[in-house]
């Protein structure tokens, strides 16, 4: 099976809804704001996208996030990814196409922004409009104290908790977001699971796909795409 497939949205009729959580930093764009880690009120470390990722603050110091919420700075400095930027624009059509019902959620580590309406400009300029209904975006919540994969872990099962989707991915270049989902699949509860079933009347002796499938894509850093 072609990789494409995976991303393709068909009838809802056919085969329900589907969601995909798209992340942004490397993976729709290249973006060059900096994290601050500050303790006693001084810079001790500016962290780049992925190192933010993957760093735990220490005893005493506190993220600064003034880059990254400064949505100016976003879209004067950030470089489109082409092949994730038509992927997506191939999704959006197909939705459309097909009025499946199903949603393309820009899942981000980054704090809302200083200016959303310039935040969007940015998507906007490369063919993307985040119109809140077939494309939405989730910031990671004020204060939050979690890993970015827990967090992304935790919204990802707040958008499927109502069983209204038969098909899950998550586009990232950080590896460790793209465990997570997959620890959503190997331990997905049941009552989600359930409320598929039932909101899409199967019946799973004769269904041939599981209630929920879920796909975790690796995109590397030429843009390239990877089932993980």
């Amino acid at each position: 099976m072609k990789l494409t497939s995976y991303l393709t949205e068909m009838s809802r009729d056919r085969y329900g809804k589907g969601i995909t959580f798209v992340d942004i930093d490397e993976t729709m764009f290249n973006t060059f704001a900096k994290v601050l880690v500050k303790k006693d009120d001084k810079v001790v470390r500016e962290l780049d996208n992925q190192e933010f990722n993957s760093y735990t603050l220490k005893d005493g110091e506190k993220w600064d996030f003034g880059q990254f919420r400064d949505a100016t700075f976003f879209r004067k400095t950030s470089i489109p990814i082409p092949q994730t930027f038509n992927r997506i624009k191939r999704m959006i059509s197909q939705i459309k196409l097909n009025d499946s019902g199903s949603k393309i959620i820009f899942l981000t580590a980054r704090g809302a922004f200083s200016d959303l309406a310039e935040f969007k400009r940015a998507f906007k300029d490369n063919g993307v409009t985040i119109d809140g209904k077939i494309v939405d975006v989730s910031f990671m919540p004020e204060g939050e104290k979690m890993s970015v994969d827990a967090d992304k872990k935790r919204r990802i099962l707040e958008y499927i908790k109502s069983g209204e989707y038969r098909r899950v991915r998550l586009i990232d270049d950080h590896k460790p977001n793209l465990k997570a989902l997959k620890d959503i699949e190997n331990a997905l509860p049941k009552k989600i699971e359930d409320r598929v079933i039932a909101k899409y009347n199967l019946d799973m002796k004769t269904e041939k796909l599981p209630p929920i499938s879920f796909y975790a894509l690796w995109i590397d850093d030429k843009g390239n795409l990877h089932q993980v």
